[in-house]
């Protein structure tokens, strides 16, 4: 039974979009997450990654290409994923048993910088979801909320945040 999970971590190639045989649009991604654990036997502390299979449908899906396309969401990228996640297990061409830690993401928001600003932007999407992504330092906005303002379900890339004034971010 999936369960929903939040990460922190790097895109660890640039966003794939695809469509399934009924034409609706996914954006897939991996995001590694990096870990202290414990000591090698020198005491040298262990760093470890785990690697988690991202996929984003409907409307995230498109603004998450959107971003893709505009140069936003690239290999090394980090982010911010939150979604319903779930271990599959699968036989590898090798014929090990490996897990794939896949997550149907419900919110993408960018962590630290962009490419000009040094600022942060995120967004939320899914089937009747709302509120605001992103907090602490990240910068962040509601798709639903922008699109309801503007009396559309299409929201302008224009109004990221790093695209205008800091003071115009509503937090």
């Amino acid at each position: 039974m999936p369960a929903n999970i939040t990460i922190v971590g790097n895109l660890g190639r640039d966003p794939e979009t695809r469509y399934t045989p009924n034409g609706n649009m996914n954006v897939q991604f991996s995001v590694a997450v990096n870990s202290r654990g414990g000591r090698d036997a020198s005491g040298q502390p262990q760093d470890r990654t785990t690697w988690y299979r991202v996929t984003a449908w409907e409307r995230l899906a498109e603004q998450l290409d959107r971003m893709a396309q505009q140069g936003w969401l690239v290999k090394g990228r980090q982010v911010f994923v939150s979604g319903r996640f779930e271990a599959r297990e699968y036989t590898g061409n090798d014929g090990q048993l490996r897990t794939s830690l896949d997550i149907n993401a419900s919110e993408v928001s960018f962590v630290g910088g962009n490419r000009q600003e040094g600022e942060g932007g995120g967004y939320q999407g899914g089937a009747g979801s709302g509120g605001s992504s992103g907090g602490g330092q990240q910068g962040g906005y509601s798709g639903e909320s922008r699109g309801q303002q503007g009396g559309g379900a299409s929201s302008d890339l224009g109004d990221l945040p790093g695209t205008g004034d800091i003071d115009d971010i509503p937090f």
